[in-house]
């Protein structure tokens, strides 16, 4: 009995040994845990924001990209009028220049009969 009263209470001493550093509240290891819960509770948040933060992104993208074709389209259409405008304004010109150009062709040709069929 006299030798298992030392190896009792070192059994004691080893199982209390242990439940205080297991159970004992060590500022280190209770610190990081408690400051490593808030990062993998903000990291899912930080997710949500990258993916709110790359469809904003998206929207933007795609919102610049509606105002480019609109922009091109009002482009082509001022092109487009302002072309019928000159063409109606050189429209008179042209026409007579067109006139011009046949009757020139017309009397060249006249002149040609002349000569080939002198009478």
């Amino acid at each position: 009995m006299n030798n298992s009263l030392p190896i009792k209470s070192g059994l004691l001493l080893v199982i209390l040994t242990t439940n205080l550093g297991v159970y004992s509240p060590v500022q280190a290891g209770t610190n990081q845990k408690i400051a490593q819960k808030p990062q993998y509770i903000n990291h899912p948040i930080k997710q949500v924001k990258k993916q709110s933060t790359s469809q904003e992104l998206w929207e933007r993208f795609r919102q610049r990209q509606d105002e480019n074709r609109l922009q091109q389209q009002h482009r082509l259409e001022q092109f487009r009028i302002e072309n019928q405008l000159r063409q109606q304004q050189f429209e008179p010109l042209l026409r007579d220049r067109i006139r011009e150009q046949q009757s020139q062709e017309i009397e060249t040709l006249r002149l040609q009969q002349k000569l080939r069929n002198p009478q």
